[in-house]
């Protein structure tokens, strides 16, 4: 199952899922609720095991100091346009676990709306244990959720590791470049003790390009398809995370910021609880800023059913978006009072040894 090319970030998405079902959001500036009483609106999605530093010599608005993301905008109605511009008053959030709470946040300023906050890394969540999310503001209801932080995954396993070089259907735009290449990775892991988990998939990687016009260096979240896998599985945007990627306009070499893709997996539908994968990854192709891959980590993660139904609802809708006879879709979530999810996850990592000889 190949992962979608480009597409519109998630606000956009949740824009058409609302003017037809009534939840959801317009783009990343507003949330869009026709007809409907302003509400808040929060995504947020906590990795408790990765503190990973995606930072660039050369795009400094491509850093990302962890995956402890919360963010939080406020509903409008489409016949009042003056709300378009309304924002959080007197908003407040916090974090508690069953022992007390663990972190609040509040302005007493007007603000438009909380875009990415980093939940502090000396906050330390627990597996098994629940974590309740509650938020306010002053003229809509209060937000709360609740969710129980799942195990770690099982251990990722390497089987196999390969390169390709793949002779391009046309030269690219701007370098006319003939020919990219691929790596193909080979991993398993088990579903622990047969119970219902639910998986995603990242991958990440440290290279360079340094014969572009435009050089670049870091590390980044990388796209990748998965060509092989004994369990069904679907792509779908993970919120809060970017990447970045060169795009050809007037035979300039320009950068974009654009959405990361996990793969999602539910683990009772792995046969005999070992899930076999495979996945590539081309770079060198004009559109990765890649010209040489240094290292390579393929990310697992588990994550809990709430978080899971969230981003199944969203491939859902753009798997069934160009026909009109399809069934609607409604966006799930674990907001109550509002919309969105709160999600917190444990991963692990595969790292990959590539060899200089092979790159």
């Amino acid at each position: 199952m190949k992962r979608p090319s480009k597409i519109g970030i998630f606000g956009s998405i949740i824009f058409i899922l609302i003017i037809f079902f009534a939840s959801g959001c317009e783009n990343i500036d507003k949330f869009y609720r026709p007809n409907l009483p302003e509400k808040l609106c929060s995504i947020g999605i906590i990795d408790i095991d990765d503190p990973t530093n995606f930072d660039s010599i050369y795009i400094p608005w491509a850093v990302r100091t962890s995956a402890r993301f919360i963010s939080f905008e406020k509903s409008y109605q489409a016949e009042f346009p003056e709300e378009l511009i309304d924002s959080l008053r007197d908003f407040s959030f916090s974090i508690s676990s069953q022992e007390g709470e663990l972190f609040k946040y509040k302005s007493d300023s007007t603000i438009k709306k909380l875009l990415g906050f980093d939940i502090p890394s000396d906050i330390e969540f627990h597996s098994n244990e629940t974590y309740f999310l509650s938020a306010s503001e002053a003229n809509s209801p209060s937000i709360n959720a609740e969710c129980k932080a799942p195990d770690y995954p099982s251990n990722p396993i390497q089987t196999s590791f390969s390169i390709e070089k793949t002779t391009l259907a046309h030269p690219t735009p701007c370098l006319g470049l003939k020919e990219a290449k691929s790596l193909v990775v080979d991993f398993t892991f088990e579903n622990v003790n047969s119970k219902e988990y639910f998986y995603a998939i990242l991958l990440e990687g440290d290279g360079l390009n340094s014969s572009s016009l435009m050089p670049f260096k870091g590390k980044i979240q990388l796209e990748f398809d998965v060509r092989d896998c004994n369990s069904p599985g679907f792509f779908s945007e993970l919120y809060g995370f970017k990447t970045v990627q060169y795009t050809c306009k007037d035979q300039r070499i320009l950068f974009i910021k654009v959405p990361v893709y996990a793969y999602f997996i539910e683990g009772f539908k792995i046969p005999g609880n070992k899930c076999c994968i495979k996945i590539s990854t081309q770079f060198s192709d004009e559109r990765c800023p890649f010209e040489l891959i240094s290292s390579l980590q393929i990310r697992l993660l588990s994550i809990f059913k709430d978080f899971f139904l969230f981003e199944k609802s969203l491939y859902a809708y753009r798997l069934n978006s160009n026909n009109p006879f399809s069934e609607p879709v409604y966006l799930n979530g674990n907001i109550k009072d509002g919309n969105g999810v709160f999600a917190i996850c444990r991963s692990r990592i595969l790292p990959i040894k590539l060899s200089n000889s092979l790159l």
